[in-house]
């Protein structure tokens, strides 16, 4: 007796897998890597940077003033990662509409038109 190798069977979520990770490409990967290093660098070093100017002496309140760079960094963080999430979301939605082929249909101008003898439009 021989063993045959099962062909896999086509699930109803089989579509749905495929839409949620065919769009997924190398491009995309590498450009959410970069969103997300800049969505946490850069209000990071910026927050740092303004965190050198609020010191004892040249502030009323260091503390409070460091905390508040901090809250507005930590806000930062979460506008950029959100706006990230809706560009990812964006893409995905794109590449479901555009589906496995990326070019379209045929659209009417781009046929040849047939004319008539008895058509007297140029």
């Amino acid at each position: 007796m021989t063993a045959h190798p099962e062909t896999p069977q086509a699930s109803a979520t089989q579509p749905l897998g495929d839409a949620l990770t065919r769009w997924f490409t190398v491009q995309v990967r590498r450009r959410l890597m970069l969103a997300l290093a800049a969505s946490f660098a850069l209000p990071y070093l910026i927050g740092e940077f303004f965190k050198q100017f609020v010191q004892p002496g040249l502030h009323n309140d260091a503390v409070r003033g460091q905390m508040l760079i901090d809250f507005i960094v930590i806000g930062a963080i979460l506008f950029s990662l959100t706006l990230v999430l809706t560009w990812l979301i964006g893409s995905w939605i794109t590449a479901v509409m555009k589906g496995p082929r990326v070019e379209a249909d045929a659209f009417p101008v781009d046929s040849p038109r047939v004319h008539s003898d008895k058509d007297d439009r140029a």
